[in-house]
């Protein structure tokens, strides 16, 4: 038989579930490092006491004020529901530790110039909070314009603020390129886990999903019908006489014939319908928004589709027997789901027993 089968495309957005996966993997790594954040702050009060006895407990102050924004933040994206904001408060942590930082040193007559050495170490943080470059590049941006207003404020002579918008750009391009090569690991990382979770659940010799795949989806996808109250339809298809084919032509040839009856199946069926390779010779489709009617017809091209190619080197056509079950409503979707294969599957088992090479839907008369 001519045809090929229809591959799996690639994830059409890889971004955004990369993203996604990136911001999963801070919301865990981020759900605690709250509290130490609020105790480096604070433990900076013991050098500000030792570098200036006589204006720490105002620059204490300031620190303390901070830390309590950041265990603020650390309680509210741990109340229920908030896992999403985590990132974002793992962002808003590091832009309030270098205000605080800033604040807190230029209350003192000396150890500023320590404090700059603090700045860099909390910019440094910035590719372990960011989702992509993109990111850490609006996190340093924030951050640098948080630290501009502060200098601005508390009117810092020059040679200072030049001295501190230095040190912090030079910490933010280490930054970034520190965030650049984290998010190389990252992405190669996520597009082998894509791959693996792809390989694991297509079939290698038709690059359909396999049954693991469909039993998973499936499910997911009359629960969507429920919501829509939409109807479904479930066609299993079985190759005729296959352990012949094989006998006749050999396994190689039998490969061929189930890559090319997928293939053929595969453009029987629209881009929204789930096709798989169920197990053997057989073969399931789920169509969503479908009735019994419907799905006759649509069966009814799969088989004379099948039957119309030859097979490779051959005069022989393949064919394909095929059940149907539908559903107009739902109802309890794992219930569902089983009742539906196993509907199909009588059905597809009463078109062989009528002959094979034929469509049986409910109790219709063999076609």
């Amino acid at each position: 038989m001519s045809g090929a089968p229809h591959p799996a495309p690639p994830p059409a957005d890889f971004d955004s579930p990369f993203r996604q996966s990136r911001a999963a993997g801070l919301a865990a790594v981020n759900i605690n490092t709250f509290w130490s954040i609020a105790i480096l702050l604070l433990v900076f009060v013991a050098w500000d006491a030792y570098a200036d006895p006589v204006h720490w407990q105002a620059a204490f102050r300031v620190r303390l004020l901070g830390a309590a924004v950041v265990v603020a933040t650390g309680v509210f994206q741990k109340l229920p529901g908030n896992a999403r904001w985590m990132p974002m408060m793992a962002k808003v942590r590091l832009v309030t530790a270098v205000v605080t930082a800033a604040v807190a040193a230029a209350m003192l007559d000396r150890g500023y110039g320590f404090a700059v050495a603090g700045l860099v170490a909390i910019i440094l943080t910035g590719p372990y909070v960011a989702l992509d470059v993109r990111d850490l590049l609006a996190t340093n941006i924030a951050a640098l314009i948080a630290l501009a207003v502060v200098m601005v404020t508390l009117a810092l002579d020059r040679f200072t603020m030049v001295g501190t918008v230095v040190f912090t750009v030079l910490a933010m391009a280490v930054s970034m390129l520190l965030g650049r090569v984290l998010e190389a690991s990252q992405r190669r990382a996520f597009a082998l886990e894509m791959e693996l979770q792809r390989e694991a659940r297509t079939d290698p010799l038709t690059a359909l999903d396999n049954r693991r795949a469909i039993e998973e989806r499936g499910p997911l996808e009359l629960k969507r019908a429920s919501r829509a109250g939409v109807p479904v339809a479930l066609i299993l298809c079985d190759i005729d006489h296959f352990k012949a084919i094989n006998d006749r032509h050999g396994h190689e040839s039998g490969d061929a014939v189930l890559r090319s009856v997928a293939g053929t199946l595969r453009t029987a069926l629209r881009e929204t319908d789930l096709l798989s390779r169920w197990g053997g010779e057989e073969f399931l489709a789920l169509l969503v928004d479908t009735d019994v009617r419907r799905a006759a017809e649509v069966a009814e091209r799969m088989r004379a589709s099948v039957e119309a190619v030859s097979l490779v080197g051959t005069a022989d056509h393949a064919t394909i027997s095929v059940g149907i079950a539908t559903r107009q409503e739902v109802g309890e979707v794992t219930t569902a789901w089983e009742a539906l294969v196993k509907e199909a599957d009588e059905h597809l088992y009463r078109a062989k027993r009528a002959g094979r090479n034929r469509v049986i839907a409910q109790q219709n008369v063999p076609t």
